[in-house]
């Protein structure tokens, strides 16, 4: 029994003749040709890239030769011809959508359907059944475009891989220049990144998950808080690991309470965000913000999204031996771990924030009114003054307790 492949006996010879002569220069030139003329009319953009349209018609004339090449074997053995593989290596790195290189098969599958339907047309032989030969023809060419566009596609993501790694990686190198201080010149680091815009106000962001594995969940989780902050368009830069940064470019501040009540992101995720500052000195100052800011961030609860207009003094001062003192010495006994001492400096930290208010620092609480004045009398006593004399001191105390100390 024939193989399902194998060339049918009565168009062998038919093939073998139509091969050798199709091989030739001047037939050869024809085929490109046909097919590139083809493709230019419908792809015109090819023309204005310097060498792709001989890069196009290499690629054509390298997949006819190697077709024509296995259309007279007993079964068929695709491979991509070298000059194909380098033509979707090329759109990839010149960030052509990867939609162009399938489109340019398609043409060429149709050119093809065209061409083979008026060869078949033309044939006046009667030592064959035309059909056979259609169908053989059709199937081989069918099966050898299909395998040329997949096999293409991976070529093509591949090398888009790496051209954005390289990209991602440069974005790095050149973000992290400014940090250092290295690069300092708005326009170069504007130039270098892509023309990000160093004259307009920077808000950082400093987005973290608690491990590595997690670091799928950073992109879509900077995606949210962009949508959520209204901004589009942003600097983002993978420096590796658990963290994301990104930068948002306004013409004045960034509106920030939008992000007020957003749910928390997922597992241990946590984000840091540093205030509009203006300049590419406000580009570096806005990030130390945010990074500062994510010092204090708490995943999996209210403030894992931390802003650092709102820590900004504890941050300042960090936690060190001689601030520990400090604190220690303006809390005193308020600084026990136990579970009422927790309640009463939570509470007096409500009061303070709510401006001496215990009906609004019970709303802040969820708490009544009452238990707010009797917490704070307790407080009163312990620390032995009245809370109107409290000094910025102690409520600083308060909140850097809160933010490095908790339990």
């Amino acid at each position: 029994m024939a193989s399902k492949d194998a060339v049918p006996a009565d168009i062998a010879p038919w093939l073998l003749k139509y091969v050798a002569e199709q091989a030739q220069p001047d037939q050869l030139e024809a085929w490109v040709n046909r097919v590139t003329a083809a493709l230019f009319d419908e792809v015109s953009d090819i023309r204005i890239i310097d060498g792709l349209e001989d890069r196009v018609q290499d690629a054509v004339r390298e997949h006819w030769l190697a077709f024509l090449s296995d259309l007279v074997q007993p079964r068929q053995h695709f491979h991509l011809v070298e000059e194909a593989g380098r033509l979707a290596g090329l759109l990839a790195e010149l960030q052509i959508p990867l939609e162009t290189l399938v489109r340019l098969y398609r043409i060429a599958q149709m050119e093809v359907w065209n061409y083979v339907s008026d060869l078949i047309g033309s044939l006046t032989s009667a030592e064959f059944d035309r059909a056979d030969l259609l169908v053989y023809f059709w199937d081989r060419a069918g099966v050898w475009l299909d395998k040329s566009v997949s096999t293409s596609i991976d070529l093509y993501q591949e090398a888009r891989g790496r051209v954005l790694a390289g990209a991602a990686a440069q974005r790095f190198e050149s973000v992290k220049a400014v940090l250092d201080g290295q690069l300092t010149d708005a326009r170069e680091a504007s130039r270098a990144l892509g023309g990000y815009p160093f004259s307009a106000h920077h808000t950082a962001f400093v987005v973290s998950v608690g491990d590595a594995e997690q670091a799928g969940a950073l992109e879509p989780l900077a995606a949210d808080l962009l949508r959520a902050a209204g901004s589009a368009h942003p600097l983002v830069v993978k420096p590796g690991g658990r963290q994301l940064w990104l930068w948002v470019a306004t013409q004045g501040l960034l509106d920030l309470s939008r992000l007020e009540g957003l749910p928390s992101g997922p597992g241990e995720a946590s984000v840091g965000i540093g205030t509009s500052i203006p300049g590419i000195g406000g580009f570096v100052a806005s990030h130390r913000e945010a990074q500062g800011a994510l010092e204090v961030a708490v995943p999996g609860a209210a403030a894992w999204l931390s802003r650092y207009d709102a820590v900004e003094l504890p941050v300042l001062l960090g936690c060190s031996p001689a601030v520990d003192r400090f604190v220690m010495r303006q809390l005193g006994p308020l600084a026990r771990e136990d579970e009422s001492m927790c309640r009463i400096r939570e509470t007096l930290i409500a009061f303070l924030a709510s401006g001496g208010s215990a009906e609004e620092a019970s709303r802040l609480l969820v708490v009544h009114r009452n238990t707010v004045r009797y917490r704070i009398a307790q407080a009163e006593e312990l620390l032995n003054r009245p809370i109107a004399k409290i000094s910025p001191a102690l409520s600083v105390a308060l909140d850097h307790h809160a933010l490095y100390h908790r339990v």
